[in-house]
């Protein structure tokens, strides 16, 4: 069909189905590539927003046939990086963008919302971005840079963050003016992520995953597939030249699960398909027969460390273990007036970062296997690429894109490695994108926690004594979860003294989906149960939760919860001396609200928590950064750590200038690529 309409105030005429996407021909027609993709085309997330004759729409739901004659105004056609939307300036200035993803979408419903209502409130801006998912801000920094557009659009001064551009501040700079490096680009659409970058003659990967959460891979029959249309290459274990493993990262978990292994979670890899559009690869990988024993599973730490529980490995259930133990634990016990006893269950966590998994590999100008795709560890992944490929690691780079959010979940190497086997046995450019539901199945989560603990304490409101039991649920592999008890154990116990201590923590193998990183690996959920318990302990005391904590804290002093000095200050007593005030202050704004309703209608309380986190690493704390002055006078700087929408590249560029004695401006940073 021949249709036209009005792009971002340019006429676009052009043969299209009708029946298409907008979202699909805005980005793969047109490549305005500002509009995002992250929920399958299912209208969920909102990252896909446009405006359609002035009114917010999912372009992912709006078939392209129906736009003809109508305006379209997408993200790139809202202001340019030289004359800036006040939407996208109070963005930037209020940090409304972080990772990026989302901002585009947020950024097209507000721009909605302020053309047919000039003055909304804050509830009817809250209405207005419902429909837009974001999983880095909170929101609130979003809320108020809206507020502070409508002002200016209505020409009246804000109070705002106070940040200035990056080439007017003169003072010092860490410390001093926060505005993002990368914000502009974000604001405007014109940021590239991973899929939204492109090569000539891309072909497009998918996985075969195991249907089964255990079964033994008894057959693997790819004679129909390889004949489907469009199929280029079909990859199994047998077609890994190197390690068919992922090294120290996750012990015992394969790239891709041989003819004869088991296949020990829902989603675990099988094969990987070649093909040259996404269809042809999803048709292939689905034409692929495999034969599976199906064999018992368990989901529950109880089960997998039962009697007569389901072996999962050979080795046993539990993959790792901490133990500490110190004092008289039963003596502590017999002094303390109150003992509690409780149990405390945390569950399987998913990221759910905006942006999918999405990678593109391809071989380089000098024949690198060369991987782009979001990740915390380039450096990592270009081991574990090497290693499955037989290749020395010069022979394999990894680029580190803007991503659209992590919180661990793409720390996870396993799908590096898959695209760069399929660009070794290719030689082709290829995607590999996993869908949502994918994502859901495949992708680590955080660890389940059962935790369980017998809490000791004196009528006056003293801790004696504390056992504490965690069993991690590591899912079917391992993800770092190896690493999982020393977290978990440290955190157990907290800032806190105890006269005696016996603790212990473990991973436990099940078929769950496999753990891995997330915010805080490891802690939370102890943390989580901790603090829940000296609630309960408090309160069967009669004691007041920060009081409680306050006396129970410890100082420089202090031998800590697991037996020993501390070696620098913490500062718990001053954070909790801090915060007590501000924590009087919403008592007493919670008792005034509760005395102000009716019986049995809502009511407000207060919370209070702390915790510790467990720091440091073995190894030198140095790390290496490298600098070059261009021939135009800026600097460039290489520097390793990533940015996945926390900051990073804005706070070593700032450290940067300021080293050098050089305005931000002047410095450009390279980061996280090897």
């Amino acid at each position: 069909m021949k249709l036209g309409f009005l792009l971002n105030g340019e006429n676009v005429t052009m043969e299209v189905d009708p029946a298409r996407p907008l979202l699909d021909v805005l980005r793969l027609d047109l490549a305005l590539t500002g509009t995002k993709q992250g929920c399958d085309h299912e209208g969920e997330c909102g990252a896909c927003t446009v405006l359609l004759d002035g009114v917010p729409v999912r372009s992912c739901l709006t078939p392209v046939g129906k736009v003809a004659g109508r305006e379209i105004i997408t993200v790139e056609g809202l202001g340019t990086p030289d004359a800036l939307h006040p939407l996208q300036e109070a963005f930037i200035e209020y940090g409304a963008v972080q990772c990026g993803f989302c901002t585009p979408g947020m950024l097209m419903s507000a721009k909605a919302l302020l053309d047919r209502e000039p003055d909304p409130s804050r509830e009817e801006i809250v209405e207005a971005l419902a429909g837009n998912l974001c999983r880095c801000t909170g929101y609130s920094a979003i809320v108020e840079a809206v507020q502070a557009a409508v002002c200016r659009l209505r020409g009246e001064d804000e109070e705002t963050a106070g940040q200035e551009g990056a080439d007017a501040y003169c003072g010092p700079i860490v410390g001093g003016n926060a505005l993002r490096t990368d914000s502009i680009d974000k604001v405007t659409g014109r940021t590239k992520y991973a899929e939204d970058i492109m090569k000539p003659g891309m072909v497009f990967g998918c996985v075969l995953r195991s249907p089964h959460h255990h079964a033994r891979v008894a057959a693997i029959d790819v004679s129909e597939a390889e004949a489907a249309e469009g199929v280029i290459r079909i990859i199994t274990a047998e077609d890994i030249p190197g390690e068919n493993g992922l090294g120290d990262y996750s012990r015992d978990e394969p790239v891709l699960t041989p003819v004869g292994e088991t296949a020990k979670m829902k989603g675990a890899p099988v094969a990987l398909v070649v093909a040259g559009t996404a269809d042809q690869a999803r048709a292939g990988a689905e034409a692929i027969e495999v034969t599976y024993e199906r064999l018992p599973h368990v989901f529950d730490v109880e089960e997998a460390l039962g009697e007569g529980a389901v072996p999962i490995y050979e080795g046993g259930n539990v993959l790792t273990s901490e133990a500490e133990a110190h004092g008289d634990l039963e003596g502590g016990f017999e002094r303390s007036d109150v003992v509690l006893e409780m149990t405390y269950r945390t569950a399987f966590q998913e990221h759910a970062a905006l942006e999918r998994e999405a990678l593109l590999g391809y071989l380089d100008g000098a024949g690198r296997i060369t991987v782009i795709g979001g990740t915390h560890e380039p450096h990592w992944q270009q081991g574990y690429i090497a290693a499955a490929l037989a290749l020395d690691p010069e022979e394999v780079r990894v680029i580190m894109p803007p991503t659209g959010g992590s919180f661990g979940g793409k720390q996870d190497p396993w799908p590096f490695v898959a695209t760069a086997l399929m660009v070794y046995h290719t030689g082709r450019s290829v995607r590999l994108v996993y869908t949502r539901q994918e994502s859901f199945d495949a992708s680590p989560k955080r660890h389940p926690y059962r935790v369980r603990y017998r809490l000791g304490a004196t009528r006056d409101g003293y801790l004696r004594a504390i056992h504490a039991r965690v069993d991690a649920n590591t899912g079917g592999y391992d993800g770092h979860g190896q690493y999982i008890p020393n977290y978990a154990l440290t955190a157990s116990g907290g800032p806190y003294r105890y006269e005696a201590v016996d603790a212990y923590a473990q991973s436990v193998y099940t078929n769950g989906p496999k753990g891995g990183q997330f915010r805080g690996f490891g802690s939370p959920q102890s943390m989580f149960a901790l603090e829940c318990a000296l609630d309960e302990l408090a309160e069967q005391l009669g004691e007041d939760p920060i009081g409680f904590r306050m006396k129970n804290r410890i100082d420089q002093d202090s031998i800590s919860y697991l037996g020993y000095p501390v070696a620098e200050s913490l500062g718990y007593r001053e954070v909790l001396e801090a915060i007590e005030p501000h924590y009087r202050a919403l008592e007493e704004a919670a008792a005034a609200f509760n005395a102000r309703q009716a019986e049995g209608s809502v009511r407000q309380a207060v919370g209070f928590a702390g915790m510790w986190y467990r720091f440091g690493k073995s190894g030198s704390l140095r790390i290496e950064a490298h600098a070059e002055l261009a021939e135009d006078g800026h600097f460039v700087v290489y520097c390793s750590a990533p940015d996945y929408g926390q900051g990073t590249n804005t706070a070593m560029a700032q450290m940067a200038a300021e080293a050098l004695g050089v305005p931000r401006a002047s410095v450009f940073l390279l980061i996280a690529t090897h």
